[in-house]
């Protein structure tokens, strides 16, 4: 399944360190190879998507595009934070 990456996100797996950097990236194709699915988030965040390695999330959105269904990452940040601020991003908080 095709896997599109937001701004924000993208600019987040960018500043991070090398090997970590390479651990997102490979979560993601992962998920384009479809050796693995995003897990459903709940409440709030319906309808979202996370994908997680070690200490960092990513927030994924299920869409429908001309070829197909695809995900589009929405918004990475470390474990601690992700949750609380990708709610204040999208106007829950």
């Amino acid at each position: 399944m095709k896997v599109t990456i937001e701004p924000q996100p993208r600019e987040f797996i960018g500043r991070q360190p090398p090997a970590a950097r390479k651990r997102l990236r490979e979560l993601l194709h992962a998920v384009e190879n479809g050796k693995l699915y995003p897990q459903p988030l709940e409440d709030d965040l319906d309808g979202f998507y996370k994908l997680k390695i070690e200490g960092y999330r990513m927030i994924l959105q299920h869409a429908a595009g001309k070829q197909g269904p695809f995900f589009r990452v929405v918004f990475a940040e470390r474990r601690g934070v992700v949750y609380e601020i990708f709610k204040q991003t999208i106007g829950l908080e």
